[in-house]
């Protein structure tokens, strides 16, 4: 079996730590986390929201390959509250890179780190090497 290994961004503008530590519980059914960034709360990354976020990055390992594993995280994210139009965001979980056994970077999906805070969470649990 081969396993794969992601780096995601997770965010949530409700009840931010109790949501972030639900979706690590469930992404922990998905397979093993090998790394966590530190929570950080702030203001939106997105010009306009009022709202404020709790953000983090995962490092997870899983026998799901990125397609199958990107549709779980959107299905993982239904059943954690997220709803469409929801302007606070229950819950979001990005899935940013895929790194390879030797933590070379296979495939990147720029968009998801776009952001300063999102670069800094992802340096803290998976460099680029």
């Amino acid at each position: 079996m081969s396993l794969h290994r992601y780096l995601l961004i997770l965010g949530s503008g409700t009840e931010g730590d109790v949501q972030l530590a639900r979706a690590r519980a469930a992404l922990a059914g998905e397979g093993r986390i090998l790394a966590l960034s530190p929570v950080v709360i702030g203001d939106s990354v997105v010009a306009g929201d009022p709202h404020r976020y709790a953000n983090q990055a995962v490092l997870l390992e899983t026998a799901l390959e990125r397609l199958a594993f990107n549709a779980r995280l959107k299905a993982l994210e239904a059943e954690l509250g997220r709803r469409p139009g929801d302007a606070a965001c229950a819950i979001d979980l990005d899935l940013a890179r895929e790194y390879g056994a030797d933590h070379e970077l296979r495939w990147e999906n720029p968009a998801k780190l776009e952001h300063p805070v999102f670069v800094a969470l992802a340096a803290q649990v998976a460099p680029i090497r």
